[in-house]
């Protein structure tokens, strides 16, 4: 005859795997944060875990695995504390615009942020491994595709595919300058990071940098179209 123990035994097996994969998960992200993949090592992982060793391969089958799993965990993470799309598609432009880069900032340096999605992706990209490949797919090309479709609308559906790219990466990267070059931030500006103001100074600025470059760009594409001898020299439509 079948024990009325069994249901709950069943749900706090389950809810104890469930925790030593948290467990897990959170003492990876600070190892993999510290020495990247290559150099972690799944002895120092179990450790900080508090939990035995063998239970990384029994609950993702590997340090390869257990990164990955890593990597995603934060990359919904980032996808659900701060989407790059506001909530009103009809939104004026520079609004939709502003959204995005504030949005792309906390994910990349909001140290309060559940996610460590920015830091993550950026020793991956210094050092790739084979997560490189799958993080590309689920996670930054969707998101891209954002920021591209943004960029079509403020220059122009016309616009090369080199110009729309060149764009997208003057935007990241310098919300991305601010993540590698801190150590160098802070010996140029003492105490940068230490002001509570300084994120929302630094969204600001990307935003009303690239908007003015962006309708540079425009204003010099229109120019261009409507008088097509039009030379550029030296920064100025001649």
């Amino acid at each position: 005859m079948p024990s009325f123990n069994q249901q709950p035994d069943k749900q706090a097996k389950y809810a104890a795997g469930q925790e030593t994969r948290s467990a897990l998960l959170a003492a990876a992200t600070e190892v993999f944060l510290e020495h990247g993949l290559r150099a972690a090592r799944v002895q120092d992982i179990a450790e900080r875990a508090g939990i035995r060793l063998s239970a990384i391969s029994y609950h993702f089958g590997g340090k390869e695995a257990l990164y990955l799993a890593v990597l995603q965990q934060h990359a919904e993470a980032a996808i659900a504390h701060m989407p790059l799309a506001p909530p009103d598609p009809g939104l004026p432009l520079k609004e939709r615009f502003a959204f995005f880069v504030r949005a792309l900032a906390y994910r990349m340096l909001d140290e309060s942020s559940p996610s460590r999605i920015g830091q993550l992706l950026v020793r991956e990209v210094i050092s790739p491994t084979a997560a490189l490949d799958v993080m590309f797919e689920r996670f930054t090309k969707p998101q891209a595709q954002v920021l591209f479709g943004l960029m079509k609308e403020i220059l122009g559906p016309q616009t090369q595919p080199k110009a729309l790219l060149h764009a997208v990466l003057s935007v990241v990267g310098q919300c991305m300058m601010y993540r590698v070059g801190m150590p160098m931030i802070e010996r140029l500006s003492p105490g940068f990071q230490q002001r509570k103001e300084w994120l929302d100074e630094v969204v600001a600025h990307v935003i009303e940098f690239s908007w003015a470059g962006l309708q540079a760009m425009d204003k010099s594409r229109q120019t261009k179209a409507t008088n097509p001898k039009a030379k550029v020299r030296k920064g100025k439509v001649a």
